[in-house]
């Protein structure tokens, strides 16, 4: 049964009540005395996020082991069945993907993910001269895990390395030479005529496919965050949240796609925790990967293209009060941008 988050928040409220729990540190349980022994502090009650071995509401007891496994059984056990939640239509639902997405193919959405090791030796860092260059400031090094193997791993020397977290879990990485785009393609020319090894500007994680990642993902949180940035890469992400102080907003986020194109997958990541409107942030430069993509998304959201004029620059480059105007009086609806790109 879903539960909406008011539902959820009540019954949390009044089996905290009945049980006289208290929430772990972590907040994700409620620990209490137990029903089944009367053992103090050993019975917890799952609050947290659905996953594939714990579901909402279940609990068990440290001590006798006691346990149930629904909500209606932990309902029954604490003797509250009047709880119990009625089975109602939800109009802001998630839609099942086979109802999201009737296409030509009758394969089903595969959006799971396996949990990626980072490469040896990684450590993360708060201070690194290529990233000071590109304008981290301290909030950007708290709020996005990225760090290096140091001299320790050859293959990732003179690489930062940004942890993709979907969920919690490290689902991959991107690692990001720190040589500019223009020296490593004047290195790899020479490279060929002098027998060196060419230089890769990007080592990125290869076991699960990038089109199911988004970068950021964790921070649009289910039913709170309503409209989502999406832009091509982390770079694009980290300036845009630094230059508008989003680190704390839960009603907007920035995520990355990796690139100029959005998958199914992706999009019904977004459409799952209950997102409303997107705004579309790639490259002035990107102007037909935009309109592909304003008709891809415009049956699930509301749509707005954030028109960065200045087809040189990205989110990186402009300053804050030109992000303003851009966000102030350059959004437009997908027929706008199509009639003004023809």
């Amino acid at each position: 049964m879903l539960l909406s988050k008011s539902e959820t928040d009540l019954l949390i409220s009044e089996i905290s009540r009945e049980l006289g729990a208290k929430r772990d540190g972590g907040n994700k349980n409620l620990v209490a005395t137990c029903p089944f022994c009367g053992k103090a502090g050993k019975f917890g009650v799952y609050i947290g996020k659905e996953t594939e071995r714990k579901k909402p509401f279940m609990s068990h007891c440290f001590s006798c082991g006691g346990a149930t496994y629904t909500l209606d059984q932990l309902l029954s056990t604490i003797g509250r069945p009047d709880l119990g939640v009625t089975q109602t239509a939800d109009l802001k639902a998630p839609l099942e993907p086979s109802l999201l997405f009737p296409l030509e193919t009758e394969e089903e959405i595969d959006d799971t993910l396996g949990i990626v090791e980072l490469p040896d030796f990684y450590k993360r860092c708060f201070s690194h001269s290529y990233l000071k260059g590109r304008g981290f400031v301290y909030d950007d090094y708290e709020y996005f895990p990225v760090g290096t193997t140091g001299r320790l791993n050859f293959k990732f020397n003179d690489y930062v390395l940004f942890p993709v977290i979907d969920e919690g879990d490290i689902v991959g990485y991107v690692a990001r030479h720190v040589m500019a785009k223009s020296e490593i393609e004047a290195h790899n020319r020479k490279a060929k005529f002098q027998g060196k090894y060419p230089i890769m500007r990007f080592r990125n994680s290869t076991e699960n496919d990038f089109i199911k990642l988004l970068y950021n993902y964790d921070a649009v949180l289910p039913d709170e965050t309503d409209t989502v940035i999406i832009v091509e890469g982390i770079f694009d992400v980290i300036a845009l949240t630094r230059k508008l102080e989003l680190y704390d907003n839960t009603r907007l986020a920035v995520v990355a796609t990796f690139g100029k194109k959005i998958s199914q997958t992706q999009i019904f990541k977004l459409q799952r925790k209950g997102v409303e409107t997107v705004v579309i942030g790639y490259d002035g430069d990107a102007v037909e990967a935009i309109k592909k993509m304003a008709t891809e998304l415009s049956p699930y959201f509301e749509v707005f293209i954030a028109d960065i004029t200045d087809s040189e620059k990205d989110w990186e480059d402009l300053s804050y009060d030109e992000i303003y105007t851009v966000f102030a009086y350059g959004l437009k609806t997908p027929i706008e941008y199509k009639i003004n790109k023809i």
